[in-house]
């Protein structure tokens, strides 16, 4: 964890659930008290905001799932202000239903909307839906890559010649794993799948797709070298710090327009945004196979240069400047020095 370098007085609280270890970071360095949120029945989260005194310390809240709790913390508990991160789906379900999200979730993340009094978001389209949603301030602020990987990544050299597509991240429906297998059959170059991440062993294996389960560092950073491509299928996604990881190794991703992180990609090259859906994923697979591999090492060079400068040491020095200008945003009474 890293030392804090802020110093906020009154100490925020960060309420989370099942912390990214970027927002974990973020939290240490404005030295945050960490408080794990109620995961029960809507009740259950209504009490457990209810019973918090937290005096006039400003919350942060980690995502959608403490967003009732927070609510409820607002309505008949004690806080000061309360500051969603908006990190994560559930501002895209609001506004786009995802199957996989009851209706229940929405409404409720919806409601609790209404309660929050500042929002930083990681990326533009989550601004832009933090600011059709509540009346408080939205700010940006991104995440990053952790130092010792940036610094490896930043080293690499991507085997671009090669056939091997990387796919990093939980086996879940919403990351879009099971979209890319269906795409394989429709895919006309002779192409190896890598599946990154925890369950992702779960999936269908074959001569053409591996399945990795969670791996050490050394064997990411191995998986990251052998690629010639890397792949992330969700149909939404908020900036997601695997895609940050391929272009920092200057390795070309490919995405679809609801990810946070195509606005950097489409700077790449427009053709790797693909529509979530098979055959345009299998197209734009065979798009970039047929290029030849002077023209893929250009493209490689160029995501080097757009996955620069998001550093840990940058990414937290902008988090903590756009918290307390939110807090100022607000009026709200915090001291802040550099410890």
């Amino acid at each position: 964890m890293v030392e804090p370098e802020y110093e906020i007085t009154p100490k925020p609280i960060f309420l989370y659930y099942d912390p990214h270890p970027v927002h974990e970071k973020m939290a240490s360095y404005v030295n945050a008290e960490m408080v794990q949120c109620e995961t029960g029945t809507p009740i259950d989260r209504i009490r457990a905001g209810r019973n918090h005194d937290f005096g006039n310390r400003p919350v942060i809240l980690e995502g959608g799932v403490p967003l009732a709790e927070g609510a409820a913390l607002k309505t008949v508990g004690t806080s000061g202000p309360l500051i969603a991160l908006g990190a994560d789906s559930t501002y895209h379900d609001i506004v786009d239903p995802m199957p996989s999200r009851s209706r229940t979730s929405r409404l409720t993340h919806r409601v609790a909307q209404r309660f929050v009094d500042g929002t930083l978001a990681v990326s533009d389209r989550i601004a832009t839906i933090a600011d059709q949603l509540t009346d408080g301030p939205v700010r940006i602020t991104h995440p990053f890559i952790e130092t010792d990987r940036y610094s490896q990544l930043r080293e690499m050299e991507p085997s671009l010649g090669g056939s091997r597509i990387l796919c990093v991240g939980k086996y879940r429906e919403k990351n879009g794993q099971d979209i890319l297998v269906r795409a394989l059959p429709q895919v006309d170059t002779n192409v190896t799948f890598d599946f990154v991440g925890p369950d992702t062993t779960d999936l269908p294996k074959s001569d053409q797709i591996k399945t990795h389960g969670f791996v050490s560092e050394e064997q990411l950073l191995e998986l990251f070298e052998s690629a010639s491509l890397m792949v992330f299928p969700a149909p939404v996604g908020a900036f997601p710090v695997a895609t940050l990881e391929g272009l920092c190794a200057g390795l070309p991703v490919v995405t679809t327009p609801g990810v946070g992180t195509a606005t950097l990609i489409r700077g790449v090259n427009g053709r790797l945004i693909s529509d979530p859906m098979p055959y345009d994923l299998a197209q734009t697979i065979d798009w970039y196979f047929s290029l030849p591999d002077e023209r893929r090492n250009e493209l490689g060079n160029q995501a080097a240069c757009y996955g620069a400068g998001f550093d840990e040491e940058a990414g937290l020095e902008a988090f903590a400047f756009e918290l307390t200008n939110l807090l100022t945003e607000l009026e709200y009474n915090a001291t802040i020095t550099n410890v």
